[in-house]
């Protein structure tokens, strides 16, 4: 059986290697869904084109990396779940409500609770919610608009968390501390 390619840099498409060098500068080292998206160029762009674009959403960075952790959940995808642990982490989510997404459980925050709720029924329904739902997550404050914002976020994982179940990507030693089974530490 044939197998995906974990790019380098070096060993890249030309049309790809601007990209790992940007995942190289922003995160340290080139993170090992972009080595293996690297093989065909466009997965790359369509990924780094995306999460720039879900970055401009109404959500603040910590609230949209709740929401990309949210369906890596539902997608079963352990890299996600990992990297986007560590990014809400960074960007103000406490441990105690991250350990309660991780495990599926009810957060304190009631708006974030409503918010990790649609964004799972989203993913889990592939956009088939209910009215009902619709009308918990608006009396929570959000909007039709979020929710068109929310469904970005979830594009984004189903093109992340597909990747890596297809090329069995397994999480970079920086998430290690993120991986999913372990309890998240203040």
């Amino acid at each position: 059986m044939k197998k995906f390619t974990k790019h380098s840099i070096e060993s890249a498409p030309e049309a790809s290697k601007e990209l790992l060098k940007y995942g190289e500068e922003k995160y340290g080292a080139v993170p090992n869904l972009f080595k293996f998206m690297a093989g065909a160029p466009a997965s790359l762009e369509a990924y780094n084109s995306l999460f720039k674009i879900f970055s401009t959403t109404s959500f603040t960075t910590g609230e949209q990396h709740i929401i990309l952790l949210a369906a890596s959940i539902v997608n079963d995808c352990a890299y996600c779940t990992a990297a986007h642990t560590r990014a809400a982490k960074a960007n103000g989510i406490s441990s105690k409500t991250l350990n309660a997404i991780r495990k599926q459980k009810t957060i304190e925050d009631a708006r974030l609770d409503v918010l990790v709720s649609i964004t799972q029924k989203i993913t889990n329904t592939r956009g088939n919610i209910s009215n009902e739902d619709l009308e918990v997550f608006y009396n929570a404050g959000f909007s039709p608009e979020n929710v068109l914002e929310i469904i970005v976020g979830v594009s984004l994982k189903t093109l992340s968390n597909y990747i890596n179940h297809i090329t069995e990507n397994v999480i970079n030693e920086s998430l290690e501390p993120f991986a999913v089974g372990k309890e998240i530490e203040d």
